[in-house]
């Protein structure tokens, strides 16, 4: 989605849209491919970033296709309150819906479950709202993504490490891009595909905050300060 500095109809990195036009599954999604066939709610992130990626280029119209089936087939996960999903997916996979939308794509789905999803992702903004907890700037930050213009890019990107990345995300750091060219920034993710394209968040980084997240959902956070605060320093030093 980052276009070429001077080239908006250019895309910043070809190698990754040649990725994405070279590694679609059979069953029409992109991304790591389960033992046993289930779909979770990465897999749908992914796929949906990837169809957006072919959108905004305007390649792979059959892939696009495939994609957006694939999704509508498997909407119903994204619905599921009960499954596991990866940090912040309600705000970030409703953000990707709603800028499908606005880029003429149409799932194949009932209007409900896509106001649904777009519900989940104002539900969790309007308790970030409220949230005054130590963790809630570095979450925002985390999902900035999904956010977008609602956002200081400017305080985002106090949370940019020595490597130039938002959290050691590629995707993350994309979105910061966006919003605010940052020239670490560009020479992290060209050093990434320069050897590989990560699909998923360090793992490490993506439990901790996953259970950073859970603990201030439940409402306990203020217990484990300590412990929470410790998290965070090491997530974004």
């Amino acid at each position: 989605m980052v276009p070429l500095p001077g080239s908006p109809q250019v895309p910043c990195f070809p190698r990754c849209v040649e990725w994405i036009l070279q590694n679609q599954q059979r069953n029409g999604s992109w991304g790591l491919s389960q033992l046993d066939s289930t779909v979770n709610k990465d897999l749908l992130s992914s796929t949906l970033a990837c169809v957006l990626a072919l959108k905004k280029w305007s390649v792979g119209r059959e892939h696009i296709r495939r994609g957006l089936r694939f999704i509508g087939s498997n909407f119903p996960v994204a619905m599921d309150e009960q499954a596991a999903a990866p940090i912040g997916f309600n705000i970030t996979f409703a953000a990707m819906v709603s800028l499908a939308i606005e880029m003429g794509l149409e799932f194949p789905v009932r209007q409900a479950h896509v106001d649904g999803i777009l519900h989940f992702r104002d539900m969790e903004l309007e308790r970030l709202v409220w949230d005054k907890s130590y963790g809630r700037e570095a979450y925002m930050a985390y999902v900035a993504e999904g956010l977008g213009n609602l956002l200081d890019w400017n305080k985002v990107m106090k949370f940019q490490r020595k490597n130039g990345s938002l959290f050691n995300s590629p995707s993350s750091t994309a979105a910061a891009l966006l919003h605010n060219y940052d020239d670490k920034a560009l020479q992290y993710l060209n050093f990434l595909v320069s050897r590989f394209v990560p699909t998923v968040y360090p793992t490490s980084i993506y439990c901790q905050l996953l259970m950073v997240d859970s603990l201030e959902k439940i409402g306990i956070s203020r217990h484990f300060y300590n412990e929470i605060k410790g998290i965070l320093d090491v997530t974004y030093r």
